[in-house]
Formats: C-alpha cells, structure tokens, sequence
C-alpha cells in the first residue's frame, strides 16, 4: 500500500503542476484573495524571521521538472512587465500548491485512518514550505518595487 501511496502521490505532484501552469492568468487570478499578504504575516517579515531565504533555494522546482516557464533565477524584474510575469509565477506556483493539498482526504478511502491522517501531514508539511517561498519572494519583491515607485 506504501507504493501505491507513493505513486498516487508523485502523479497529483505531477499532475497538479502542469494542470496549474497551463491555466489562463483569468482563472489564476480567480484566486487573488488567496495571495494577499494576511496582517500575521506582517509584510512578509514572519517570513524573515523564519529564515526562508537561507533554505528556499534547497527546495527542488517542478517547474523545471514540467519544462512549464522560467525557474526561480530566470526573473530579472527591471520593468513592469516582467514584475507582472513574476507575480504570475508565484501565484501559479502557490495555487498549485494548495491544490496539491486537497486530494489528501481521498487517502482515507482506501488506508486505514491512521494512515490516512499521515498523509494528511505529509500532504500540508510537503506543501507549506512552498507556499511560505511564494508568499515571502511575492512580499519581498512588492516591497522593492514600491521603493522604487517613491520619488
């Protein structure tokens, strides 16, 4: 049961991502609420004071696995534009990740409970780390872009 556990698994990773990066920015956008920095989150500093920019770039990238855009260091960000394709990128990417999260509860159709609330865990713990990088590169970039805009 493990392997099929794994298996199932490594298709809604898969599966998830290419199916997200291929949707019209419309439908990626339908999820802006989402994306918006909570007041916890404080700008982003909670992401800072988690140490994410130490251990987000050890974090492998789907998106160069699902040959679907620029990885992380394929962004320049020197004009509106390329801000705007940035934005896209980590919406994209967390909404993937969320999504990744929902299938969990089908586990328990066929795992016993306890298994199936270990892979509840696996499926958030798996997933927060990226989301949190979304969530502090977004915070991160919109705070020097505003900088910048100030005479």
């Amino acid at each position: 049961m493990i392997l099929v556990n794994a298996i199932a698994w490594l298709v809604i990773h898969l599966s998830v991502s290419v199916i997200v990066s291929q949707f019209p920015l419309s439908v990626v956008m339908s999820f802006s609420k989402l994306y918006q920095l909570r007041e916890w989150e404080r700008q982003g500093a909670i992401y800072e004071r988690l140490k994410i920019k130490q251990w987000k770039n050890r974090l492998p990238e789907a998106r160069k696995w699902v040959n679907q855009g620029k990885g992380k260091t394929g962004f320049r960000l020197r004009n509106e534009t390329e801000y705007k394709e940035f934005i896209l990128a980590t919406n994209q990417s967390e909404l993937s990740h969320w999504l990744q999260i929902v299938p969990a509860p089908l586990f328990f159709l066929f795992n016993t409970p306890l298994a199936g609330w270990i892979i509840m865990v696996y499926a958030v713990s798996f997933n927060l780390p990226f989301i949190m990088v979304q969530r502090y590169n977004r915070g991160r970039v919109e705070k020097i872009r505003l900088s910048l805009q100030q005479p």
